[in-house]
């Protein structure tokens, strides 16, 4: 099945800046509360195990809402489908506000997670749709801007609106922020003549194929190296996230938080970079060296003493972490038909929420046991091995492609 693409070359369309839009709404919104869920549940009574608990459910139903979202999105109107994840998601803020116990906050808790899973499948979706395939990494590094913008701002902003309104104002006016994607999304015009190819089932015999969740259709098997590769950058930024603070306290590093606005900073810039080298080299070397690089990002953590390393890992950090997951969403998408774009997403997506979750749980094991000097090696260690395991898994399918025995 071919693309249809009659916008040329051209980039910057007024559909692809709408979703760009959508997503910086989307996550602006989300990190607003992030920082604070916590402290709003035990504010509600919960203990500090229930306040962990109802932190973490949102990537937990995120994750199992994935495979759903892909399905959906490859058989029904993406467009319809973003919109109505996005008004669950919206809507579930004021559902915070009003809950005056554990069970309902866990209730909304698990509802916004499931829809922001959906919602950021059916976006990435929709944004390889009106990309233009041969600007497919670059579009996709200027799509995650957003994201790295909510993501310094977010937090700070949250936690300033919170100490000075309250809670219940916080959640109204993150309300009104995701309401403003919801009504992007329904001025977004999604041209299916130019923009979106025939999604339907094939047919056999005249009659549509059963649609069976089989694991396919669920799954991009073709897409899983690629997602559980992601996951590994994904699983840095968790544990890093989660005990950096903490190592900077043991160590006595003043201004460790600078590490989140350096890497931020640098990410910026070399997802806009990045973005356009993806299209011109291959993963196995942008993903080659993105690897190394964390990995060596990694390693300076686990020795720093001083400010000045945690900083160079910050740097390098950016650097892995915004060629890598570029170069691996470009694949991911590339390697499926145009009918599975959406499968393609959510298994991407897939392979970061496991490396999220994964990330924190072995990165306090192993801190648990022996420090956190030997907790940042065991992450370079894994890396190190996952860049052995995709060179070899590359060089594979390079030589089935050279002998015809793969087809993209």
């Amino acid at each position: 099945m071919k693309r249809i693409e009659k916008c040329g070359v051209k980039l910057f369309t007024r559909a692809y800046v709408f979703l760009i839009l959508i997503s910086l709404m989307t996550a602006m919104s989300y990190s607003m509360i992030s920082t604070l869920i916590t402290n709003y549940a035990v504010e509600l009574g919960g203990t500090l195990a229930m306040a962990g608990m109802i932190a973490g459910i949102f990537s937990m139903a995120a994750l199992f809402s994935r495979p759903v979202g892909g399905v959906v999105c490859d058989t029904l109107d993406k467009k319809k489908i973003c919109m109505a994840a996005t008004v669950v998601f919206t809507l579930s803020f004021p559902g915070y506000a009003l809950s005056g116990n554990m069970a309902a906050l866990l209730f909304f808790r698990v509802l916004q997670g499931f829809a922001f899973g959906i919602s950021g499948t059916a976006n990435m979706a929709l944004v390889a749709q009106v990309v233009p395939k041969e600007r497919l990494g670059e579009g996709l590094g200027y799509f995650g801007l957003g994201q790295v913008v909510s993501q310094v701002i977010g937090p700070i902003a949250g936690v300033a609106m919170k100490e000075r309104l309250g809670f219940e104002k916080l959640f109204y006016f993150v309300t009104g922020i995701s309401a403003v994607a919801v009504f992007l999304l329904f001025l977004f015009r999604y041209n299916k003549q130019t923009g979106e190819v025939d999604a339907k089932e094939p047919e056999k015999g005249g009659r549509k194929i059963a649609g069976a969740l089989t694991l396919r259709r669920l799954v991009a098997v073709e897409c899983l190296v690629y997602a559980l590769t992601a996951g590994m950058f994904s699983m840095a930024n968790g544990v890093t996230s989660s005990f950096l603070v903490l190592l900077g306290e043991e160590r006595k590093i003043a201004n460790i938080a600078l590490f989140f606005t350096v890497n931020a900073a640098c990410l910026f810039f070399i997802r806009i970079l990045m973005g356009k080298i993806a299209d011109r080299a291959s993963v196995l070397l942008i993903v080659g060296i993105s690897l190394t690089v964390s990995l060596l990002s990694m390693t300076l953590l686990a020795r720093a003493f001083v400010l000045r390393a945690v900083l160079l890992a910050a740097l390098f950090k950016a650097i892995g972490q915004g060629g890598g997951q570029i170069s691996l969403q470009s694949a991911c998408i590339k390697a499926v038909d145009e009918s599975r774009v959406g499968v393609a997403s959510s298994t991407y997506y897939i392979g970061a929420d496991i490396g999220n979750a994964l990330g924190p749980a072995i990165g306090g094991w192993v801190s648990g046991l022996w420090g956190y000097e030997v907790m940042f090696h065991v992450i370079a260690a894994l890396m190190g091995m996952m860049l052995l395991f995709f060179f070899c898994y590359e060089r594979r399918m390079g030589k089935k492609k050279r002998a015809g025995g793969y087809a993209e």
